[in-house]
């Protein structure tokens, strides 16, 4: 079902970076939704008022493509290593995982101190359960 399967103690082990990740994506979200409100805000008070504000406007566009730049890549290479974010803004990662035979969700929240909690990719994260090993580990 998925290209990679993580055992707990691997999940755990890539965990800090995944933080760090997590971190740098909220911040990008948090600058992306203000420069949005601001060029907005310039763009139905100011259009008209002549070069200035038109040079405002491309800055503003082009940080906000850029941020959104960043921010797809950064999505892409915790994908491409099998790690999914559900939300940035709540900071909650999957990690595709085995338990019994089943295809399970590792699953790790901003704040927690390590992974010890899974559901299985069936279920929502409503369902999420203490876990002690995966079948890898």
């Amino acid at each position: 079902m998925f290209r990679k399967y993580y055992g707990l103690r691997e999940a755990n082990a890539v965990l800090p970076d995944v933080r760090e990740d997590i971190v740098h994506l909220q911040h990008l979200q948090h600058e992306y939704k203000t420069s949005y409100h601001h060029l907005q805000a310039v763009k139905k008070g100011r259009l008209q008022e002549g070069m200035k504000y038109k040079e405002d406007i491309f800055v503003l566009e082009t940080t906000i493509d850029f941020m959104e730049i960043q921010a797809l890549q950064l999505i892409h290479q915790l994908e491409s290593s099998g790690i999914y974010i559900k939300s940035i803004e709540k900071g909650i990662v999957d990690f595709p995982a085995r338990l019994q035979g089943k295809s399970i969700f590792l699953s790790w929240k901003q704040g927690e101190e390590y992974i010890s909690n899974y559901y299985e990719w069936s279920e929502s994260i409503e369902h999420r359960r203490t876990i002690g090993e995966t079948d890898d580990d």
